[in-house]
């Protein structure tokens, strides 16, 4: 039974520990030029430039992806410094952290949305393989057979 009340335990302290905000001093030029070379996580910034704090679904009205794939998502951008997120109830809040950014890389988040507003964020092709298009099995049967053997030629 301890161990039970332990695991749980572990588990509660897993779900509630804090997410991680780099210090603006921490933020580097490279992580968040990563994260910003991603359509999808470039489409989220802009979004996230034009509203006030936004949930994770809230941000991608235009892509159906799965939240696991938008929580990493989201975590690529926090982990640069680009996104502040609160948990609000049982939603996690997302806010720009643009004054941060301004602060340590002046104009590079403005440059960025400014150059990405005429373009729209796209999806990234599928890692699966086309697929490859089935052929038809061969009749089976004497009509088969007959349909394969050549016309008897005609006697004279």
């Amino acid at each position: 039974m301890e161990t039970i009340a332990a695991g749980l335990g572990l588990l509660q302290a897993v779900a509630m520990r804090p997410l991680h905000h780099p210090a603006i001093d921490d933020i580097e030029m490279t992580s968040v030029l990563y994260a910003l070379a991603d359509p999808v996580r470039l489409g989220i910034v802009r979004s996230l430039s034009r509203d006030h704090p936004v949930s994770c679904v809230g941000a991608c009205i235009d892509e159906e992806l799965p939240r696991a794939t938008l929580s990493r998502h989201f975590d690529v951008l926090r982990s640069a410094g680009l996104v502040n997120t609160v948990k609000s109830g049982t939603q996690y809040l997302n806010t720009l952290r643009c004054d941060d950014l301004e602060r340590r890389f002046p104009g590079l988040l403005r440059a960025i949305l400014a150059g990405a507003a005429g373009s729209q964020p796209t999806r990234k092709p599928s890692a699966k393989p086309a697929a490859k298009p089935v052929a038809k099995a061969a009749p089976r049967g004497r009509r088969a057979e007959a349909s394969r053997t050549p016309p008897a030629k005609a006697r004279a």
